[in-house]
């Protein structure tokens, strides 16, 4: 009876398999599209709050406190859209999730266009941030599913390189963008973050959903709740994580 060979220990990177590179590609591009996204607002903040609330300049009070209720927002829907995302990915799967994110705040962001209020440019901006935050914890999962597992503490940096290029790619269309628009027509600049809509397809046709996933809904009867993760021996772990 012959003994099955070990799977080969990937070295290198032109060990990685197609199904790996294209998992890597999205993810990091997922990330990088969230840095573009996130740093829209903060450019155009002031002066367009100032034209939704109709105030005569930056210096009204009340200026100040609708953009941090706006961004207040954003950071909320960041953080709930992590929790809510993930758990999305455990029943979806990791691909078609990641898609989904992208969509929502690819989306979301162009919507900020049409907005005729602070409080209408807060929602749309909470909702993308939903799919920012998502992003991020299934493009993490995506790429812990598929890389190998030593690469892991590599591929949170290379991940985080997306979100700064990202930020950069904004300021820089930003800067482009501006003196080409008429006044008042800051809102504009969100039709960038359309863009991003377009990896969706990609997405969806080349990556596929990875091994590890795949096994866990074949060999598990019943799916683990969210009250199981405080529960037995993986109670301490999840506390601690959290506390971190």
């Amino acid at each position: 009876m012959t003994t099955p060979a070990a799977p080969r220990e990937i070295r290198r990177l032109r060990d990685l398999s197609p199904p790996q590179w294209k998992s890597g590609v999205a993810a990091w591009l997922g990330w990088l599209f969230d840095g573009l996204e996130l740093h829209l607002y903060t450019l155009v903040a002031t002066p367009l709050v100032v034209h939704l609330l109709g105030a005569v300049s930056s210096a009204d009070p009340e200026v100040k406190k609708k953009s941090a209720y706006i961004q207040a927002a954003f950071l909320i829907g960041w953080a709930v859209g992590g929790a809510f995302f993930g758990r999305l990915g455990d029943r979806l799967g990791r691909s078609r999730t990641l898609a989904l994110t992208v969509l929502t705040y690819a989306l979301c962001t162009g919507l900020c266009t049409l907005a005729q209020t602070w409080w209408q440019l807060m929602l749309f901006r909470f909702v993308a941030a939903l799919g920012i935050g998502g992003e991020w914890a299934v493009g993490a999962s995506l790429l812990a599913e598929t890389w190998p597992r030593a690469w892991r503490p590599w591929l949170a940096a290379i991940l985080q390189t997306g979100v700064n290029l990202g930020i950069l790619g904004a300021a820089g269309l930003v800067w482009l963008l501006l003196p080409l628009l008429p006044p008042q027509s800051e809102r504009y600049v969100f039709l960038i973050g359309i863009l991003p809509a377009l990896l969706v397809f990609w997405i969806r046709r080349q990556v596929p959903e990875p091994e590890a996933w795949r096994n866990a809904e074949e060999s598990v009867a019943v799916k683990p709740s969210v009250p199981d993760l405080f529960r037995g021996g993986i109670a301490r772990t999840t506390w601690i994580t959290t506390a971190v």
